[in-house]
């Protein structure tokens, strides 16, 4: 681990180097875009990658594919994108984990940032902790009240294992010094269907992918899972503040492109991202979905990046996860 852990900072570099060959920066695009998405059609990192799409496509002229390449822990599509000439035609739409958490999760996972260009960070998504409602729980603490008082666990909804939602509860399960009992869905859907019908008593996930069941009072949000309260319910306490000191969770997405990417056309397209992101289609989008903006340099994404891998690292190695 030691090791992999050495690589992996070492490859957290911008991918920029001084003798790249970059195409026309004036032309670009010259031709048609291609968005490699690692997740199937119709989840948060494939609607992105196509309202991104479709405004490139209005500001450039050109058209934007998108291709689901899924499996492989990430590899298939990180591959096609890693192979790709450095001419900004083929890019990477993808959640932060195959950067941050992955790496420490699987064994000779074979990419890492080094061969990737950080372009943007797209959006960050609103986290919450969310309590199946029959269970009559109010809050963060009424739950550890909960879990401390009986001898079966509760148990708890995950996207999947090594997903935010998964890492998450295990770290906030070694804080509050409780058990609860994972049992991983595939994809964030199923695991909040699973919830809704009782089967688990917990779960993290996106906001506004669990607020329609509050309003039909199907499940309670207890508590913010991030490190600050969210401006869309600003008297919800975050789990921090709820006697879980230190507990806080991330994950966002960004566009990244092959390595030795040129800075003018990291650029160019960091500014046509920006602006896409900044229409008044796109801010409904990301308000509706509560996922918040977040703006970054390409070495901004870079330090973030480091922050998390770090963090997501901790977070690992506390709970005694090993890699597979």
């Amino acid at each position: 681990m030691r090791e992999r852990t050495i690589a992996l900072c070492l490859g957290l570099a911008l991918g920029i180097a001084p003798g790249a060959a970059p195409a026309s920066v004036a032309d670009y695009p010259s031709g048609n875009i291609r968005f490699i998405v690692n997740v199937a059609a119709g989840g948060v990192t494939d609607t992105l990658a196509r309202l991104i799409g479709q405004g490139f496509t209005e500001k450039w002229g050109k058209p934007v594919i998108v291709e689901n390449r899924v499996g492989g822990n990430s590899t298939l599509a990180t591959q096609v994108v890693a192979r790709a000439p450095a001419d900004g035609l083929t890019l990477s739409v993808t959640a932060d984990a195959p950067f941050t958490a992955t790496p420490f999760l699987v064994k000779d996972l074979n990419f890492s940032l080094a061969d990737f260009t950080p372009i943007a960070v797209i959006c960050r998504v609103v986290p919450v902790f969310a309590v199946n409602a029959s269970l009559g729980i109010k809050s963060i603490k009424d739950l550890i009240t909960r879990a401390k008082a009986t001898n079966t666990p509760l148990s708890y909804a995950s996207q999947g294992v090594g997903t935010y939602g998964h890492l998450g509860m295990e770290d906030f399960k070694r804080r509050a010094d409780i058990q609860l009992g994972h049992v991983p869905y595939r994809g964030g859907a199923p695991a909040i269907e699973g919830l809704v019908r009782g089967d688990v008593a917990a779960l993290i996930t996106n906001y506004a992918n669990i607020a329609p069941f509050e309003q039909s009072a199907n499940v309670v949000i207890v508590a913010a899972a991030g490190e600050r309260r969210t401006d869309l319910r600003p008297n919800l306490p975050t789990i921090s503040e709820a006697d879980v000191s230190g507990f806080s969770v991330s994950t966002w997405f960004g566009l990244f492109g092959p390595a030795n990417m040129a800075p003018d056309l990291v650029a160019k397209i960091q500014d046509g991202i920006n602006a896409v992101l900044s229409a008044d289609k796109s801010v409904a989008h990301l308000q509706t979905n509560s996922c918040e903006r977040v703006n970054a340099t390409p070495h901004q994404v870079h330090d973030l990046i480091v922050t998390d891998a770090q963090h997501w690292r901790g977070v690992i190695d506390a709970i005694g996860m090993r890699p597979e």
